[in-house]
């Protein structure tokens, strides 16, 4: 099930994690046997065809726990200065807004999520409360239709709810941090398997197991 874990380790990325649980993520074989997924579902292009040599080379050595919790407080919070939080909501409302009004939670594709994971039996987690179309959620929720088997599903999934990804990059390509290559080399990974390979990405599972 490559493609589902790839989706279910980039979910992990953009959300605050515990010590622990990021050096567990990012322990050198764990992290080696996601880029080797990674490259079985691009295959047959390596990911220096995908990606900038500074993304490959960020993406290949994920930042240090210090680094990446610094990111996300600076980044993944909102209200703040150098925000780029990665909710659909916002750039979706965002797209829609009047010049010099700002993106907001609460649009349709939160309630889409909110009675998608209601409908799975599945439970929103509380720090999810005001924005269950946070990339994190959704990216898991990609993984979980995949492990399930559920092929349409998830292949609707993929193409209807990662768009505004393009938009969330050019946010990631005005903050003045080091590591935002990593989270732009992720982004562009999702971006490809919706608008470039997006139906073989989709399909990696499904070839694995004989997307």
């Amino acid at each position: 099930m490559k493609g589902s874990v790839v989706f279910s380790v980039a979910s992990k990325c953009f959300a605050p994690a515990a010590e622990d649980e990021y050096a567990e993520l990012t322990a050198p074989e764990a992290w080696d046997a996601f880029i080797a997924d990674l490259c079985d579902c691009i295959a047959p292009r390596s990911l220096y065809e995908l990606l900038s040599e500074r993304e490959v080379e960020a993406l290949k050595n994920p930042p240090a726990y210090a680094s990446y919790s610094a990111f996300c407080r600076r980044h993944f919070t909102g209200g703040l200065p150098a925000s780029a939080v990665p909710v659909e909501s916002i750039y979706r409302t965002r797209r829609e807004a009047q010049e010099g009004e700002r993106g907001s939670y609460h649009a349709d594709s939160a309630l889409y999520m909110g009675a998608l994971i209601e409908r799975l039996g599945l439970t929103l987690p509380p720090q999810y409360a005001a924005c269950p179309d946070h990339l994190a959620l959704e990216l898991d929720m990609l993984a979980v239709l995949q492990r399930s088997g559920c092929d349409d599903e998830a292949r609707s999934f993929l193409s209807e709810r990662f768009d505004w990804l393009v938009d969330y990059r050019q946010q990631l390509l005005h903050l003045e941090d080091p590591e935002s290559d990593f989270y732009i080399a992720l982004v562009d990974i999702l971006i490809d398997a919706v608008t470039g390979e997006g139906n073989e990405e989709a399909d990696c599972d499904s070839a694995s197991s004989g997307r």
